[in-house]
């Protein structure tokens, strides 16, 4: 078993960790919503061509979750000697996301723990202030 770290959640598959991050076509539909169709990887009526067929599907019904994060639009990170993997979004998209000026919902504790969400300042400006001890 590893463990995959996605944006809302960690999830266990099997996988196989040889040297790469191999995991089989159900895993990878449960963990992304992505399924491995003929016409390539697919998701609702949207479906992204495999160009890289011998990469991102190394062995029949395995799928190689490394080649495969960017055909659907992720970015991937993965230790296989720990068998751990992280999923998140291409910097392309985060990108695209920059562009509008708008920071993402978040709530976060203040001062005295009471939880604080940016929307709570709606069309008032706001400075965020960020600091970490590392």
């Amino acid at each position: 078993m590893a463990t995959v770290i996605n944006d809302t959640q960690h999830v266990q598959v099997e996988a196989a960790l040889d040297d790469r991050w191999l995991m089989g076509a159900d895993a990878f539909e449960s963990l992304t919503g992505w399924t491995l169709k003929p016409e390539g990887m697919c998701r609702a009526d949207v479906c992204a061509p495999i160009y890289r067929k011998a990469a991102v599907l190394p062995e029949p019904g395995m799928i190689d979750l490394v080649e495969a994060a960017p055909v659907i639009g992720l970015s991937a990170v993965v230790d296989v000697a720990r068998g751990v993997a992280a999923l998140g979004a291409s910097a392309a998209s985060r990108g695209d996301s920059m562009t509008t000026l708008q920071a993402p919902s978040f709530t976060l504790p203040d001062m005295h723990g009471k939880p604080v969400s940016l929307h709570d300042f709606d069309r008032r400006k706001v400075l965020l202030l960020a600091w970490s001890s590392w």
